[in-house]
This record gives structure tokens, sequence and C-alpha cells, in this order.
């Protein structure tokens, strides 16, 4: 072979290489559920009925270890951004302008990329584009909760329009529908579809499949916490739709779906659970029960030797994960703070984290801000910046803080692996402002549409 042919060869290997890469990276489907702790889903122990997700898991992989944030606005910065909240969190239902996302991401790495229902983190129709996402249909955008809700004749923002809708209109179809269009057309192209659901935050109202939706059209707005179990079987429903579009276009084996949920179960709603105990929602609180989440993945079928585990991830692990799964480096300047699950995904072993760490601060309503609180935990053990240290397997509802030197030898040695962690970190104290909020030219809010809902 001569050098002239030798080199156009090796031209041609080297510019198919790029498109082989891209070709094996998968799709990436992340599914936010608002408001619903781990004991909302069978799989977990619950009497709800959700066949789709708990056959996710059967086929996947479950992790009993899932943590959000306690609240909606904290949980959805930190899991877009894979930063502790304490080095990027402003206020309440907003993101401050100047941070990247995993669609960021994903964007670079050459996927397609949408997103999907509850957005609240910016007044402004530009605020998708902006952070990495190249279509949208989103409650909670240019329009704040007071003006429409998420349900029956919701108030909608799809790619510039607001949607005409009526009662007769659902807004957690239209946002499935809006998933499974974004998938259809973009079948033959990497995608990363976030879809951040409606579903099944108050006000507990009925669905299409409640028997008294067609009967009764004025009681799809009257509030009632017997519609929660309802409003799980349909969210668990339209999670069926995505996985079973995935299958029906032959994409399911190269998608990668993470299925999560943003905190703890409102605190009205009260879960039987199948072992005959009950659980009170905890959304809000930062005991166990306020930011302990399902969180199931999946890759395709026939990849896993075992279906659950019992590894610790945080939300600050989302944004990596779908970096190494887009084969695309988090540039250092970022600042992230998560480990990438990936290797769990694929089915290996991976490199658990040793521990999760949350500062909480909502910076939200005077009740929500009495929570506020900096915490180390593992599965075990629990403490706070302010000394408290708990035994979780004792004392789950934290009622009883264990002095210093009361913890047993293994208690101890956490305690203090526990302070270290806490010593290296920026001091912080209870009544401390969040950071500096950053609003960029062109993308201010409406003053008008201040939010306050959650």
């Amino acid at each position: 072979m001569t050098t002239r042919k030798y080199l156009t060869l090796l031209l041609a290997i080297l510019a198919i290489v790029p498109a082989l890469a891209q070709k094996q990276t998968p799709n990436i489907v992340l599914i936010l559920a608002d408001d619903m702790g781990k004991e909302c889903i069978g799989t977990y122990g619950s009497t709800y009925q959700t066949p789709n997700i708990d056959q996710l898991a059967k086929e996947g992989l479950k992790f009993n270890y899932g943590f959000s944030q306690p609240l909606c606005t904290p949980s959805r910065v930190q899991i877009m951004t894979g930063k502790y909240n304490y080095k990027n969190y402003s206020e309440f239902g907003f993101l401050n302008q100047d941070q990247k996302t995993f669609a960021h991401l994903a964007k670079e790495a050459g996927y397609t990329t949408a997103i999907a229902g509850k957005w609240q983190l910016g007044a402004n129709q530009k605020l998708p584009k902006h952070f990495g996402f190249d279509q949208y249909c989103l409650w909670q955008l240019s329009k704040p909760r007071r003006e429409g809700e998420r349900y029956a004749k919701p108030l909608i923002d799809r790619d510039g329009e607001i949607l005409k809708t009526d009662a007769g209109d659902y807004g957690p179809d239209i946002f499935t529908d809006y998933m499974l269009d974004f998938i259809e057309k973009n079948k033959d192209c990497k995608f990363l579809a976030y879809f951040p659901m409606a579903l099944v935050h108050d006000p507990f109202l009925p669905t299409p499949d409640s028997k008294s939706w067609k009967s009764d059209v004025e009681g799809r707005f009257k509030k009632d916490t017997a519609n929660f179990r309802d409003m799980v079987s349909y969210l668990d429903k339209n999670v069926g739709k995505i996985v079973q579009k995935l299958k029906d276009l032959g994409l399911y084996e190269n998608t990668i779906i993470i299925f999560t949920g943003d905190n703890g179960t409102g605190r009205p709603i009260v879960t039987q659970l199948k072992d005959g105990s009950k659980l009170q929602g905890g959304k809000g609180l930062t005991i166990d029960r306020g930011h302990h989440v399902p969180l199931i993945v999946n890759w395709g079928t026939g990849r896993y030797k075992t279906h659950e585990t019992n590894d610790l991830v945080d939300f600050t692990d989302i944004l990596p994960t779908i970096a190494q799964a887009a084969n695309v480096k988090v540039p250092v300047g970022w600042s992230t703070d998560g480990i990438s699950i990936l290797p769990q995904i694929k089915g290996e072993k991976g490199t658990p984290r040793k521990w999760i760490f949350s500062h909480y601060q909502p910076i939200h309503s005077e009740a929500a801000n009495r929570q506020s609180a900096r915490f180390f935990r593992d599965r075990h053990y629990k403490l706070y910046s302010d000394g408290r240290f708990y035994d979780l397997q004792k004392d789950i509802e934290e009622k009883s803080p264990i002095a210093l030197g009361k913890a047993g030898t293994e208690g101890e040695k956490i305690r203090k692996v526990f302070q270290n962690e806490m010593d290296k970190l920026p001091a912080w104290k209870f009544g401390d402002p969040g950071v500096a909020k950053v609003i960029l030219p062109g993308l201010e809010p409406d003053p008008a549409f201040a939010e306050k809902g959650d």
C-alpha cells in the first residue's frame, strides 16, 4: 500500500471513529416524580399499584438508598447542576442563570434535548434553551401557579406559546404526549429527555382514570387526599407509556432510564405499606422520610446479575452519570460534587460513596426555613452541623440524639468521619443567607410573576 493510500485510509477511519462512538452512547430518559417518597412504589413495599415502575425495577436496578433534597426547587437545582446547594442555591423557585446543567453536557456530546413537566426555576420563556434544552413543554415557566394549575385545564408553556386548554385537558397527559412525540421524532439520533412530572404534588385531584372524572366535571377541581392513590396509579401509567414507546421503537435496549422523586411525599398523605405499617409523608423535613426517595435505573434487559443495591446515591450523582454515559467530561471549573453511578447502571460494581451530604436551606416560607440544616449520613448514622447525632437503625424519626462518646465504638468512629468532612466545608450557621441571586441580561423575570407555590 502506498503512503498516500495509507493516509487516505487512516483519515477515513479517523472520520468514522467519532460517529461510531456517538452511535454507541445511549439515549437518556430522566423521570422525576413530584412529591413521591419511596414508600409510594410497590417495589419498595407500598400498597399503591405501580406495575410499570415495579417492572422497570425488576428488569433494571433498584437503589434502596437514593436521596434528594427535602423540597422541590432545592432538589431541581441540585440534580440539574450536580452541586450541593451551598454552592449555587439562591432562592426558592429559581436557578441562578450563570449555572451549567446536564443538558449542556448532553448538547456538547451531540444529543438533542427536551424537557417537559414542572419548571419552577425562573419566569422567562428563554430559560429552557439557556439551560441547554432544545425544546420544552412546561408548567410554572412564564406564568405562576396562582394563575393556573397543572392538572385539569392546565396552564402550560409549549415552545414559546401558552396552550389553550379547558377542563377536559389534563396536564400530565399533555406532558407525556410531548415526551412521546419527542422520542418518536428523534428515534434516529441520540436524545436526552428530562421529564420532571407534575404528578403527584397537591392539589390532590381526580385523574382521567378516576371514577368521577366523566360524571363530575366540577369535581375535577375539588381537593381530596383520597385521590392520591389514583394519582400514583396515573403517574405509573405515564411512566409505562414512555417505556413502551422506547420498546416499540426498538430503543429500549440502548436507553438509560432513571426514575426518581424530588423529595418526600406530601405530609397530608399517610401510606399503608404491605408489612402493615403506615408512613406519613415527610416533604420539607430533614428526617429520612423527607429526602429518601425511589431511585430505579435501567439500561435494557439481561444486564443485571442482581436487581437491587444498597449503594448510597444523592442527586449530585446524576450529572456526572449523564456525562459519563454521553462520553463527555465535566469541566473542572464547574466545581460539581457527584460520583457517577454509570458502572452500577451497566451492571458493574462501581465505586459507591461512603456517605451522602445535604445542605438544605429552602429560602422559601418561614415554616420551610425553620427546617434549614446541614448533615452527613449513611445507612446507619447521621450527624448534623449543630452536633446532633443519630442511630437511624434504632431512631429513624430522630427523637433521641446520642451524646458524644455514647454511640459505641462503630458509632463514634463514624461520628468522627462525618465531623472531619463537616470541618472541610465553608462555615455556615442557621439563618445565614444563600448565595447571591444571578440574573443575566435578557433573562429577567416579570416581577408580577413572582412564584410562591411549591
